[in-house]
C-alpha cells in the first residue's frame, strides 16, 4: 500500500468513526492534525527525468548517476524518477514536457534552444573550440552563455544546469582521402537538416546533401553521398565502418550537449534541495564527458580492427580547414542570425 494509500484509509476510517460518535468538533480536529502529519511526513519529493540515450552509453550512465547523486545528498528528501531510451517519446517532445514541467529534467540541444535564442546557433559551429573548457568558459561568461540561460529561463521556461562533452565530429569517406579544403571539392557529404551543418561542410570543402540520420547508411552504400560526419561512437553505432574506408579527424566540431531543468520545478525546491541539485549535476557533467573521451579513443582502435583507415589531425591542414570553415559560418551568420560581431566575441573568451 502506497503512502498516499494508507493517508485515503486513514481518512475514511476516522470519517466513518466521526459518523458514530457524539463532540464531532473534537474529532473534526483530530482528523485535520492526523491528515497533515500524513501529509507532511518522511514522503520524499518525486522528479522525474527523461533522456534518449541507451542506459550502457557514457551519457546513460551519467544521467543514472545525477539521479542516484540527487537521491543520495537530499538524504531521501527527493526521488529520482528515470526514464530512459526514448521511453516518453522523441528528444523534443521530451523538451516540450519540460518546458510545461511534465517532466523536471531533460536534455535538449542547441538546434532547439536556439530557436528561441537565435546566439546559441554557435554553440553548433565549426572550428571555434579547441577543447570542451572552451566551451564550458563561453558558456559561464556573464555576456554570453548566462545572459542567454536567462532568456531561455524566461521564454521557454527551463534552466540549463550545466553541459557535458558530446564527441569531436570527423569525417568519413569510401573511396577519397583528404587532408585539404581542395582536395576535399567535390565530395558529396551528408549534412544534418540545418543551416549550420549546411555552412560548416560548405567551409570544409564538400559538396553538402542534407539527409535524415537513418538514410545515411543506404546512401553511402549506394553512392548517392560520398561520406559524413559525426563523432565516432554515432560511427560505430551506426556501423559505417561496413560502407567507409577513411575517418578523417577534421575534428571541425566540438559537440556539447546541455542539460536543464524545468523553471517550475526549480523554483519548488528549497535553497538546499537546489545546491543538491546543482551538485548532482556538476559531477554528472564531468563523468559523461571522461566516459565520453575514453569511449572515443577505444572507437577509434575498434574501427581499425574493422578495417578503417585513420587520418590523423596532425596531417591535416587544419588552418586552411578552419579559415574556410569559419569564413563559411560568417557570411551565413555574423549580423542575420546573431548580431555581428558575435563570433570574434567567442574567439576571445578566455583569450585575456
Amino acid at each position: 500500500m502506497t503512502h498516499y494509500q494508507q493517508i485515503s484509509v486513514s481518512f475514511h476510517m476516522l470519517l466513518f468513526f466521526f459518523n458514530r460518535i457524539n463532540g464531532g468538533q473534537f474529532l473534526i480536529l483530530g482528523v485535520a492534525v492526523l491528515f497533515h502529519t500524513a501529509v507532511s511526513g518522511a514522503s520524499p519529493k518525486i522528479m522525474r527525468m527523461a533522456h534518449v540515450y541507451q542506459i550502457d552509453s557514457p551519457s546513460g550512465i551519467g544521467l543514472q548517476a545525477f539521479a542516484d547523486k540527487v537521491e543520495e545528498y537530499s538524504e531521501g528528501r527527493i526521488e529520482m524518477k528515470v526514464f530512459p531510451t526514448g521511453q516518453l517519446g522523441s528528444n523534443r517532445n521530451m523538451y516540450i514536457s519540460t518546458k510545461t514541467g511534465a517532466i523536471d529534467f531533460c536534455v535538449p540541444n542547441f538546434p532547439m534552444l536556439s530557436d528561441v535564442v537565435p546566439e546559441m546557433t554557435i554553440m553548433t559551429s565549426g572550428y571555434l573550440f579547441d577543447k570542451f573548457e572552451d566551451i564550458k568558459q563561453v558558456l559561464a561568461d556573464p555576456q554570453l552563455g548566462q545572459k542567454w540561460n536567462e532568456e531561455i529561463i524566461e521564454k521557454c521556461h527551463i534552466r540549463i544546469l550545466g553541459s557535458y562533452y558530446y564527441g569531436k565530429r570527423v569525417v568519413t569517406t569510401g573511396k577519397t582521402p583528404f587532408r585539404s579544403p581542395e582536395e576535399m571539392k567535390g565530395l558529396k557529404i551528408r549534412a544534418v537538416p540545418n543551416p549550420m551543418s549546411l555552412a560548416v561542410i560548405k567551409g570544409l570543402g564538400g559538396n553538402p546533401t542534407p539527409m535524415g540520420l537513418k538514410e545515411i547508411f543506404i546512401g553511402l552504400s549506394q553512392g548517392v553521398i560520398d561520406g559524413q560526419e559525426n563523432p565516432y561512437p554515432t560511427i560505430w553505432s551506426n556501423k559505417w565502418y561496413e560502407v567507409q574506408k577513411y575517418a578523417i579527424e577534421t575534428n571541425h566540431q566540438l559537440n556539447a550537449v546541455p542539460f536543464a531543468i524545468s523553471e517550475r520545478s526549480w523554483r519548488s525546491l528549497s535553497a538546499g534541495d537546489r545546491a543538491v541539485v546543482q551538485r548532482a549535476s556538476d559531477e554528472a557533467m564531468d563523468i559523461i564527458s571522461g566516459l565520453t573521451r575514453q569511449f572515443e579513443s577505444e572507437i577509434a582502435e575498434k574501427l581499425k580492427a574493422k578495417g578503417m583507415i585513420i587520418v590523423p589531425h596532425d596531417e591535416l591542414d587544419i588552418e586552411a580547414f578552419q579559415n574556410a570553415v569559419r569564413a563559411s559560418v560568417k557570411e551565413k551568420f555574423d549580423g542575420k542570425v546573431w548580431p555581428a560581431g558575435l563570433m570574434d566575441e567567442v574567439l576571445a573568451v578566455g583569450k585575456d
